[in-house]
């Protein structure tokens, strides 16, 4: 077969746009060095202090990169990559350490988010006005966040109800008749917290698919709208005890390109696709200290999804989700460390119109402490999954371990090793269905880490070496099914170097790997050998001045009429910002995104963010 590639019009050289991002000066601030970490042990740690690999992203940050989305702030960060069908609000992919998308956990304030009936989350469209910090975790993580938290696990702390009492806000305005406007309000008093958060979001967008890869692409614009409306408050009842809610609703709407039609025949140049997605969640919560070394966490979530989709004006199926979880956390301080355990229950219910149903509990123990210089930590965790298709049911189980150990070598070196093992038992819609095989097996995996860190008062440098092996991988035949092949692998090495110095901060982030088919020795699909992000701040004219910089190898892929195989070409994007303190309390600020035009593709066939500006006033007391 023939390969074709995608060439970037505007093929710019690393090193050329890295001297251009220089000289333009880059972001401000310094970047805070040692962040804490709460989810690598579910304690809180300095990062410097943590054994898996870990990054932190701040709200400092987040308010800097001025990201649109959550996939856009996560793009370029360590073991992360992106694909995504066209602009804000289309299907994204987020691959951790090379695997797939459904083979990510993430989590909202603790609790997690929503899978639809074949594993894919059900994401995460949340505003990045809406959060506080981001914490990645790399690696088999299934030992600690259960089924799924395979490549890693992202947990999302939100941010309503942080912050100093008052009213915050912003007004945004930029290319492709795109505005965003946040308001919301804190109240923080000694026994009581709240806070509400609303955001209303809209472009004009772009076209999502390039019809010069197909002429059934309808090339019009295809816009996205999106609302959301996030509380929560918390009542210390006493010393020892906390109460507390959080609730969120989000509803968007968003017109794509298909190649296709609803028949599965061609589409036409005059199709127009779009779906409406309205997703909630609700929970309750309470925090208690049972002890002075024993503290407990009970919480409550009802989640809701709905996703309607229309084709040429009329509706064309709706997809219904609704989830039950609850969690019971401990931590328990022993010896020279702490304990914790806990208990993760859920129950899923699917309508595509078919209806399906999944059960899962977990059970989970672990240890971590110090001793002179030496860092350890273990856990081990059950999980216990049952999907049912009306009176046909298929149940998995699997225990899942955590080995971790640091050693200070010197006040600024330290070793680090970890061993794990992770899994994920099939979605129902892979079991079930007409796009199912009930006789589908869970993956199961093993990996291993070693890597060497550096901290001193400039900056951390940490170097990984990774190795991760799949048994019972999925793949996909001509039927669109999925079935098991006996092995696939990736190993490389992440690296990541960020800190402070000479008036700059600066972020350095690059991984090589090798994920791949370990029977045919073929590359995994909308994976790279190699890809990273550098991003430098400074200070300079009373400005704060900030560039980032993705850059990716090619990519394997499928053509998006012919499925022949393809090679979507390297990339380097730069985004620039700038912000000022107009006032005590308003700040101004600019977002030039995709600064070059790279017309690049991370699916094929589908568009890119092109080159856009983006003004911002905001509003927060101080």
């Amino acid at each position: 077969m023939k390969n074709r590639s995608i060439r970037a019009r505007s093929a710019v050289p690393v090193f050329s746009v890295l001297s251009l991002a220089v000289v333009a000066s880059l972001q401000a601030q310094t970047m805070e060095l040692n962040p804490v970490v709460v989810s690598a042990t579910r304690i809180q740690q300095k990062i410097s202090d943590v054994i898996p690999s870990a990054t932190v992203i701040t709200r400092e940050e987040i308010e800097r990169s001025q990201a649109p989305t959550l996939v856009d702030l996560i793009q370029g960060q360590p073991g992360i990559e992106i694909g995504r069908n066209g602009g804000p609000g289309t299907l994204s992919s987020i691959f951790m350490r090379g695997q797939a998308s459904a083979n990510v956990a993430v989590f909202i304030d603790g609790i997690p988010v929503q899978r639809d009936s074949f594993g894919g989350l059900k994401l995460v469209d949340i505003p990045p006005s809406q959060i506080a910090k981001v914490e990645i975790l790399r690696g088999n993580m299934s030992a600690l966040y259960g089924e799924s938290a395979v490549g890693g696990a992202i947990h999302i702390f939100t941010l309503a109800g942080a912050g100093k009492s008052g009213p915050t806000g912003s007004l945004a305005f930029g290319s492709r008749n795109t505005s965003n406007l946040t308001a919301g309000y804190n109240l923080n008093g000694d026994d009581f917290k709240l806070g509400i958060s609303v955001q209303k979001f809209k472009t004009d967008g772009f076209s999502a698919m390039n019809p010069r890869e197909s002429t059934r692409v309808n090339p019009d614009k295809d816009a996205f709208e999106r609302e959301s409306f996030f509380i929560n408050g918390e009542k210390r009842v006493s010393k020892d005890l906390a109460i507390g809610f959080q609730a969120n609703s989000i509803d968007s709407k968003v017109e794509y390109d298909s190649t296709s039609n609803p028949n599965f025949g061609p589409a036409s140049p005059s199709d127009r696709q779009n779906s409406k997605q309205k997703s909630s969640d609700l929970t309750a919560y309470s925090r208690a200290n049972l002890s002075p070394d024993w503290t407990s966490r009970l919480v409550i979530t009802q989640s809701d999804f709905k996703n309607q989709e229309f084709y040429n004006g009329s509706s064309n199926g709706t997809y219904i989700g609704n989830q039950l979880g609850v969690q019971w956390g401990n931590t328990y301080k022993l010896g020279n460390g702490n304990a914790n355990f806990g208990v993760d229950v859920t129950n899923a219910e699917f309508k595509t119109p078919t209806k399906f149903e999944r059960d899962s509990l977990g059970y989970y123990v672990g240890y971590s402490g110090r001793f002179d210089r030496l860092d350890y930590q273990a856990n081990l965790r059950r999980d216990e999954i049952k999907s049912k298709e009306g009176n046909t049911a298929k149940e998995n189980s699997a225990n899942t371990w955590l080995l971790g150990a640091g050693y200070q070598l010197t006040h600024a070196l330290k070793l680090t090793s970890l061993v794990s093992t992770s899994f994920r038992a099939p979605a129902v819609g892979e079991l079930f269905g007409a796009w199912g095989n009930p006789n589908l097996q869970p993956q199961e995996h093993k990996g291993g880490e070693f890597g060497l860190q550096h901290q001193s008062a400039i900056g951390r440098l940490r170097a990984v070496y990774f190795n991760t092996e799949t048994k019972n991988d999925f793949a996909y035949g001509p039927d669109w099914k999925p079935y098991n092949i006996a092995k696939s692998e990736n190993k490389g090495i992440e690296l990541s170097l960020n800190g402070n110095a000479a008036g700059w901060g600066y972020r350095l982030n690059a991984v090589a790997q090798d994920p791949k088919n370990a029977e045919s020795g073929a590359r995994v699909a909308r994976r790279a050998k190699e890809y990273g992000s550098i991003g430098l701040t400074k200070t300079a004219m009373g400005i704060d001045w900030g560039s980032h910089v993705i850059w990716s190898g090619n990519r394997t892929d499928s053509h998006v009429v012919t499925f022949a195989p393809v090679t979507n070409s390297s990339f380097t994007v730069v985004n620039l910002t700038a912000s000022k303190k107009l006032t005590r309390e308003w700040t101004g600020r600019v977002r030039v995104e995709n600064a070059f035009d790279e017309n690049y593709q991370l699916a094929h066939g589908f568009n890119t963010t092109p080159r856009g500006v983006f003004v911002t006033l905001q509003y927060q007391p101080k």
